[in-house]
């Protein structure tokens, strides 16, 4: 009955968003990952035994117009049992964007407004980015009138965890690697405390490029000293990027990263290594790209047929 009920409300959502398309034609965008679990780790000492291997299958549906996307993630889990798409849309009335993601667990609204004169996106209350005058031009023009999400999402990037969007990271148009002259100048952002709710951390964002214009240091700092997220890269070449990142969630979790961007093959790959502070416990697991495919699909919401065709076809 819930997934069911859930089913009757993306439809309804989707129905108000997209129907109204006179042509109803679709991508689907279908990544096949390797996932390696490479252990738990106490004082650098591993405590099971190998290495643990998953294939996880993604699967975005876009419409044309890239405002409405579902996604099912499939990790070695019977198709069956879980056939209920996540489901992303992007809407406008008047000058305020709103972005919808819902899934089975959760669901996430997130206003975006715009300032011509200040050149800044607003996401959210209080989060603000100040950008340059044809990084602003682009994302006003795709993000604020044409309510592209894969350039949203490219927007965003290092802080998609902050706004429980991480899963569409796989779908970033990836644009802002691609133009020389897209500068986010820097960024402010507030966040309360997860077991502190009373407690509001205040957040200056650093942005630096190297001379061809690609992203090469990100700093995330609170006004107190403390270092959220620092992003720096390591190589750039021919549109493949290596960056290692290190982030620390409010002295509990702290992940240090090493990430590869092939924007010429719409891959991302990374290892990590997180540590939980309270228990001790380290983690370490790398995800690696197998397959990305993109073709046309006449269907937004898929039937367990239609995803086990696709899962099985080489």
């Amino acid at each position: 009955m819930k997934s069911l009920t859930y089913i009757l409300l993306i439809m309804v959502a989707f129905h108000a968003n997209t129907f109204a398309q006179a042509l109803k034609s679709y991508t689907i965008t279908h990544i096949m990952n390797k996932t390696i679990d490479k252990g738990e780790y106490v004082d650098d000492r591993r405590i099971d035994k190998k290495d643990k291997v998953n294939t996880n299958n993604l699967i975005y549906i876009l419409n044309t117009k890239k405002d409405s996307i579902a996604f099912y993630d499939f990790n070695d889990s019977p198709i069956s049992e879980k056939t209920v798409p996540s489901l992303c849309t992007l809407t406008k009335n008047q000058n305020i964007l709103l972005l919808t993601y819902k899934n089975e667990s959760y669901s996430t609204k997130l206003n975006i407004a715009f300032s011509d004169k200040e050149q800044t996106v607003i996401i959210g209350d209080k989060d603000i980015f100040y950008l340059n005058n044809s990084y602003y031009k682009y994302v006003r023009k795709n993000i604020g009138d044409h309510l592209n999400i894969p350039t949203l999402i490219d927007f965003l990037d290092d802080f998609l965890i902050n706004y429980n969007l991480d899963d569409l990271k796989y779908i970033s148009s990836y644009e802002k690697y691609r133009h020389k002259d897209f500068r986010v100048i820097k960024g402010y952002m507030e966040s309360y405390r997860t077991q502190a709710s009373d407690y509001l951390d205040k957040w200056n964002v650093k942005f630096s490029y190297n001379e061809a214009g690609v992203p090469k240091y990100i700093l995330k700092e609170s006004t107190e000293g403390d270092k959220e997220l620092e992003k720096k890269l390591v190589s750039s070449n021919k549109g493949v990027f290596k960056y290692i990142k290190h982030t620390n969630a409010e002295s509990r979790l702290i992940t240090d990263s090493e990430i590869l961007i092939d924007i010429n093959k719409n891959s991302y790959e990374e290892k990590v290594t997180s540590f939980q502070v309270g228990i001790g416990k380290e983690t370490r697991y790398e995800i690696k790209p197998i397959s990305y495919k993109s073709f046309p699909s006449r269907e937004f919401i898929l039937t367990s047929d239609h995803i086990s065709k696709m899962i099985s076809s080489k």
